[in-house]
């Protein structure tokens, strides 16, 4: 059993933090000496005024939108948020042709809604989508890569969100990044959150208890095994990672996918076929899980990122706090070392610290 205290630090997605969104609450030369490393950046001023033109004059500028404020002209020096996401932008497009526009012609359409939290939940997906991207078509491969952004396998309708194609491997990427407001809120009003689906737990317990959300795990383990599925049968040495883009609190997927008594990776997974066995994903080798969220929610206020990532569009880097999380998947194939590598990732255990743990109960006080 876990316990916690209601009042932990800001992870987001409040609606305070949300209304930040509309105002800068860092200055930004802070950011650019220090806080964002915009100083490091791959692109200049010049470069981004393509894509800045491409959405002043679109649909973004057009009817209510979140993120209006960051790109509005109305600035002497463009946004952090702006300068971030533009940068990261130009370096998937410089690795995959056309990605730019495709992304943000999606942005712009995130919108018309006044303050719609929804549209807001969408704008945070779009984000960790581009998280992930970014990481891998700037990630140093010892080996010529090429990337393809969406394909599509023969004989399927459904696509991952990216391959990374070498002469020894070729990696798709899937990424998920779930809306977790009606989580977020009944960690704040429970007593108890389950963590997984050991038989009684639920009954022993008085008070509000929270169930554990672990059908969105399962929802994104099947989806991804079917994305995939085509791509293993073209290619058998094809290799797979779903990414699943979580808040702080990764003790909830850890415990969905690996706690003994129902983990979805386990002979006990609550997944289970009609003759009563456990449903498999053979076409998934390996999950990860980022703790980062709540970075989306501080980018997007213009503040800077939480603990030791350089901006919210950092995926972190071996040995930064929060660890990225692996866990292989134990119907799928080995990942091999040079793949494990590029994934910025580290097995869970509990030197780790506990919400690197499995575990059944969270205790809020």
């Amino acid at each position: 059993m876990r316990r916690r205290a209601k009042l932990s630090r800001r992870i987001g997605g409040g609606a305070d933090d949300i209304g930040a969104v509309r105002g800068v609450t860092v200055r930004p030369d802070d950011l650019v000496n220090g806080l964002g490393r915009l100083g490091d950046m791959a692109h200049t001023e010049d470069d981004w005024q393509p894509l800045l033109q491409r959405l002043r004059s679109g649909p973004m500028f057009e009817k209510w939108h979140w993120l209006q404020y960051n790109f509005s002209p109305h600035h002497y020096r463009e946004p952090y948020f702006a300068r971030v996401t533009l940068d990261a932008l130009l370096a998937c497009d410089r690795a995959m042709s056309g990605f730019a526009d495709d992304m943000l012609g999606r942005l712009e359409r995130i919108g018309g809604r006044d303050r719609n939290l929804d549209d807001y939940e969408q704008i945070k997906q779009w984000l960790g989508e581009l998280l992930v991207v970014h990481h891998f078509v700037t990630y140093p491969w010892t080996s010529p890569v090429t990337f393809d952004h969406e394909p599509v396998a023969d004989g399927s309708k459904q696509n991952p969100e990216m391959t990374v194609n070498a002469p020894s491997f070729r990696l798709g990427i899937e990424v998920k990044t779930p809306d977790l407001r009606a989580l977020g809120e009944r960690r704040k009003s429970a007593d108890w959150q389950l963590l997984d689906r050991m038989p009684g737990m639920r009954e022993s317990l008085s008070g509000d208890v929270a169930l554990p959300q672990d059908n969105p795990i399962k929802d994104f383990l099947r989806s991804a095994d079917s994305k995939f599925a085509g791509f293993r049968a073209d290619d058998p040495t094809f290799r797979s990672v779903l990414i699943i883009v979580w808040d702080d609190f990764i003790n909830e997927p850890l415990s969905a996918l690996l706690s003994p008594s129902s983990g979805l990776l386990t002979p006990n997974s609550f997944d289970k076929l009609s003759d009563g066995s456990r449903r498999t994903y053979p076409n998934v080798d390996a999950l990860v899980l980022l703790r980062h969220q709540h970075q989306f929610v501080e980018g997007m206020a213009n503040r800077p990122p939480l603990d030791q990532r350089d901006s919210f569009l950092d995926y972190g880097r071996p040995g930064a706090f929060p660890f990225n999380a692996l866990v292989a998947c134990p119907d799928g194939q080995p990942l091999g070392e040079a793949l494990v590598t590029a994934l910025h990732t580290v097995p869970p255990h509990p030197t780790l610290g506990a919400e690197y743990i499995p575990a059944e109960t969270v205790m809020w006080i």
